[in-house]
């Protein structure tokens, strides 16, 4: 019951893959951690898997350029080895739900990739943000469509990439889990969110009307229409085979077959953050630029419903950069072992939660920092 374990992490190829002789992880080892913990949900049928599942991949794209438009041979070309960066969230759910999640992040880098493999994508030109935003919904349709179960069980997929290069982070998301774009202050050590990916829940204006329009129906707790702080959440009604209806407490997801009919959807909310332009439109100073760090999050709900998300990337942004406290003491905890602390914490307070209770949610928490490079 104690035991964390780390999410799959993958080596996948885009494009050309280079040699560990080139490149080694080792180097990237505290840039990144990823830990999932099984939840307590023995309600009467026995104790259900972790239904979490959650990567951190990194493609290797190798460029050559030449030096100039004439250049023909190997030795006049630049080598440019671009570390792109995927994460993954996905939050299982329904009697098989570890099952989709499972399928989600063993094929979702690889249908990534082979997708990446069919298109240019070592040029930034005008039409890249749409090339990658379409690859982006064409891979979490294809692997909606092959998801195994049919049946009973879905999960929510938030996704994160940069290509390497770039000044840009593509987020893709359905359901309700949570990835963060964050900002680290190397002065003081404080940690902003800059952006998230939405949430998609049934009575949002967009989701309600399609899944009515298709004749399904969207529950709306009373405390929503007074409040979006309520912690109520709103859901999409499904029919199942033995006749008795399901409540979803979001509007998009991979899986959830029986869903479809009534308006749910595998097709992700594509959003789009530009670290360039963050700095414009808060007017940097050349000395805030320099000052500033970048990481991305992610996490299941069974952290966000028990701690603030405030406190996690705060924590993790400090375990990242080794923020030296006044004095002169560098803190020298790793985000590894920083992700343990709050996943833990988390457990002490889902107890708290549920005095008589045997519950837990699933907790998983995974952290990469974002290195933009320009060339």
């Amino acid at each position: 019951d104690d035991e964390l374990f780390f999410g799959d992490k993958f080596q996948s190829a885009l494009g050309s893959i280079i040699s560990d002789s080139e490149s080694s992880d080792d180097e990237y080892q505290n840039d990144q951690a990823l830990l999932t913990r099984c939840g307590y949900k023995d309600l009467g049928s026995g104790r259900m898997p972790n239904q979490d599942r959650s990567v951190i991949v990194h493609y290797y794209l190798r460029d050559d350029v030449a030096d100039n438009a004439n250049a023909t041979t190997a030795t006049s070309k630049k080598v440019y080895t671009h570390r792109a960066l995927l994460m993954g969230i996905f939050d299982g759910h329904g009697g098989s739900g570890h099952n989709v999640a499972h399928h989600v992040a063993l094929e979702l880098p690889r249908v990534f990739a082979t997708k990446m493999q069919q298109g240019n994508f070592l040029t930034i030109d005008a039409q890249f943000d749409d090339k990658i935003a379409q690859v982006l919904k064409q891979t979490f349709l294809v692997v909606d469509g092959n998801e195994p179960v049919k049946g009973e069980g879905g999960c929510t997929a938030s996704t994160a990439f940069y290509p390497g290069f770039g000044t840009k982070v593509y987020l893709a998301n359905v359901g309700d889990s949570t990835t963060l774009i964050v900002r680290y202050n190397k002065s003081t050590g404080k940690s902003t969110i800059v952006h998230q990916n939405r949430k998609d829940k049934p009575h949002l204006d967009d989701e309600r009307q399609r899944i009515e329009k298709a004749g399904g129906q969207v529950y709306i707790p009373t405390s929503l229409l007074i409040s979006d702080e309520s912690k109520e959440t709103s859901r999409v009604y499904i029919p199942s085979a033995n006749g008795m209806q399901l409540a979803l407490a979001m509007s998009r997801s991979i899986g959830d077959f029986d869903g479809k009919v009534v308006g749910l959807i595998s097709e992700p909310i594509v959003s789009i953050w530009d670290v360039q332009q963050y700095q414009r439109e808060h007017q940097f100073s050349q000395g805030l630029s320099q000052d500033s760090e970048w990481f991305v999050v992610i996490a299941s709900d069974g952290i966000y419903d028990v701690i603030p998300e405030e406190e996690v990337v705060d924590r993790l942004g400090k375990s990242l950069y080794h923020f030296t406290m006044e004095g002169g003491v560098t803190k020298t905890t790793n985000p590894l072992v920083t992700c343990e602390q709050l996943i833990r914490k988390a457990s002490r307070a889902w107890l708290k939660q549920t005095p008589g209770m045997k519950y837990r949610d699933d907790i998983t928490l995974g952290v990469s920092k974002l290195n933009f490079v320009t060339r």
